[in-house]
């Protein structure tokens, strides 16, 4: 063949075969695309309803005595003797003695007093008398009108009032002495002892600090939004229930407290307000001893139109999936009110009898076909 018709005869060839090709192709996919069709995903769906609910506000603080002082000396002296519960950690009634500081400079203070006492009463029985003699001779050979000191009226006040004076020494002097016993205010504990048997004790310096037993309180932190859920605590009505928990080792320890008081104040820093709760006989079994780190359930008011959800069914941007009544999927960001490791309190953004998606799809697809079938074991 000539290179004439090889010129003409070779692209007529690639031609043919290029539409060959082409046919055969499109022969082969029509079938194989027709015949690939996704299948429509199954998933379980929840029908909800609104409940009336009330849900626990929680919080965490630390276990404080409602009544905790220091426990100081009112006078000098060498410490001679103390309670046998003065140790930390001791136990001690309301009245006895905890510390008692020698006491013999005070007592001759007392008989000091009393001397003086004496003789001012002296004093004034013999102006009394004095007086009264000098009434009876005016009487007798007085002329005229008599003065104030001729009748011994001023020395009668001056001795009244050196009486006076010398009982309220007296009653001073007896109270110092009362005061070399350090006596317990209220029943309690001993927290810190500072000082011991032969150390001086000055007035006005701490020897120890002591707490009462009877009761404890503890400072919740609460955001604005907690608040919310809460009713406000009236003076002189039954709280709030508080529900106390600490943690010890496999045990768990729960008490039961109330709201006594709400500190009235936003921390500017934090924007946590502290409510205050109180737990009686913090000692009897199960005990919670001061300094004890609790977290607190506080009893909130009710709530409606509440809907629970097993805490799968939203994702992190808290949206939820539903199935509409035409089998297809919709995304909607829902209101949390609440949640917890498995479930979630939704407040707004559902209705009665919806259904949610809790499980079947990975990523879901707005508007997408599915079949739902109802899940079962959660309310």
């Amino acid at each position: 063949m000539t290179a004439a018709r090889l010129r003409i005869v070779l692209p007529i060839m690639v031609l043919l075969s290029a539409g060959v090709a082409a046919w055969l192709l499109a022969e082969g996919a029509a079938p194989e695309s027709a015949a690939r069709e996704e299948p429509v995903p199954t998933v379980k769906v929840l029908s909800v309803q609104p409940r009336h609910l009330r849900l626990p506000v929680r919080s965490q603080g630390v276990l404080q005595p409602v009544r905790e002082i220091d426990l100081t000396a009112e006078v000098q002296g060498r410490v001679e003797a103390l309670h046998d519960g003065f140790v930390v950690g001791g136990r001690f009634k309301a009245g006895e003695v905890l510390v008692k500081v020698a006491a013999h400079e005070y007592r001759l203070g007392v008989v000091r007093a009393e001397t003086q006492l004496a003789e001012a009463r002296r004093k004034l029985a013999e102006e009394q008398a004095a007086a009264q003699q000098a009434q009876r001779e005016w009487k007798v050979l007085g002329q005229g009108a008599p003065t104030p000191l001729s009748l011994h009226e001023p020395q009668v006040q001056e001795a009244r009032a050196r009486l006076s004076q010398a009982e309220a020494e007296l009653a001073d002097a007896r109270m110092r002495l009362s005061r070399c016993e350090i006596r317990a205010p209220f029943s309690g504990r001993v927290k810190e002892k500072l000082t011991g048997v032969g150390q001086m004790a000055e007035a006005g310096k701490a020897l120890g600090r002591i707490y009462a037993d009877d009761a404890s309180e503890v400072r919740l932190p609460l955001s604005q939004a907690q608040i919310g859920y809460l009713a406000e605590p009236k003076p002189g009505k039954a709280g709030l229930k508080v529900v106390l928990t600490a943690e010890r080792g496999p045990e768990t320890v729960r008490r039961e407290a109330t709201i006594v008081r709400r500190e009235g104040f936003v921390d500017p820093t934090t924007g946590l307000e502290y409510w205050v709760a109180r737990l009686n006989g913090p000692e009897r079994a199960p005990a919670l001893l001061p300094g004890t780190f609790l977290t607190a359930e506080i009893e909130s008011r009710e709530l409606d139109g509440v809907f629970e959800l097993p805490r799968g069914a939203l994702n992190a941007a808290q949206e939820a999936v539903l199935v509409d009544s035409d089998n297809k999927l919709q995304i909607r960001r829902l209101q949390v009110l609440r949640s917890d490791a498995d479930r979630v309190w939704i407040g707004g953004g559902l209705q009665a009898g919806e259904r949610v998606v809790v499980s079947g799809l990975e990523t879901p697809v707005a508007d997408q076909k599915v079949v739902a079938e109802a899940a079962g074991g959660f309310l």
